[in-house]
């Protein structure tokens, strides 16, 4: 029991951690509103479990180990982070209003576009592979079955996050119902916008390190 608090406690603060994948929620619950951001949530849940399944595999062995495999990670990541940040700087702001817009019909994306977009923020993320290799191996007792073992490790991780974003939602709603000014929405798109620039920054220093 001692064990599983304290995988708890580091997966918590792990994905409490400002990332790609928290700057997508905040900026979905902003531009759109929590009901609608879920859908990004539970992609971003779903792509974790993904990668923790492809961490306990050996092709995790083959992406960790291999330099041009973790390259091609880490630049497909860098390039959908560059398109999520100009698409977010570009965008226009859906202002709450009492006033129906009569000239404007402002067309939401679907829940499936924003599932993807959390589950391609962190399948494309070489991050959690490594996470997951070294931490579940800490909390696996060997002379128990592995696969009852991961699954629980996987699914606290993955509900860890639907709550945590979930918790990010609430506080970015609670920021945007106090809010109704255009021009500070078109600011927090743009600046998070050139925050995911930022990250696929790091991720094309990080691919580009072992050849420089």
């Amino acid at each position: 029991m001692q064990q599983i608090a304290f995988y708890i406690l580091i997966a918590s603060l792990t994905i409490a951690s400002p990332g790609p994948g928290v700057l997508l929620t905040l900026t979905n619950t902003l531009n759109y509103n929590l009901r609608n951001a879920m859908a990004g949530i539970i992609g971003v849940a779903a792509g974790m479990g993904v990668i923790s399944i492809i961490a306990a595999s050996s092709v995790g062995v083959i992406i960790t180990t291999s330099q041009l495999a973790l390259l091609i990670v880490k630049v497909a990541g860098a390039a959908y982070l560059i398109y999520l940040g100009i698409k977010l700087f570009r965008s226009v702001p859906r202002v709450l209003s009492n006033k129906p817009d009569t000239t404007e019909t402002v067309l939401l994306p679907s829940a499936g576009q924003r599932f993807r977009q959390g589950l391609l923020v962190s399948l494309l993320n070489p991050k959690p592979i490594v996470f997951f290799m070294a931490l579940f191996p800490q909390f696996i007792d060997p002379q128990q079955p592995f696969v009852p073992q991961f699954s629980i490790l996987s699914g606290i991780f993955c509900f860890l996050v639907i709550v945590i974003h979930s918790l990010y939602g609430l506080f970015a709603h609670s920021v945007k119902m106090k809010m109704s000014s255009g021009n500070i929405f078109r600011k927090l798109n743009k600046t998070g916008g050139m925050v995911f620039m930022c990250f696929a920054a790091g991720l094309i220093v990080s691919a580009l390190h072992p050849y420089i």
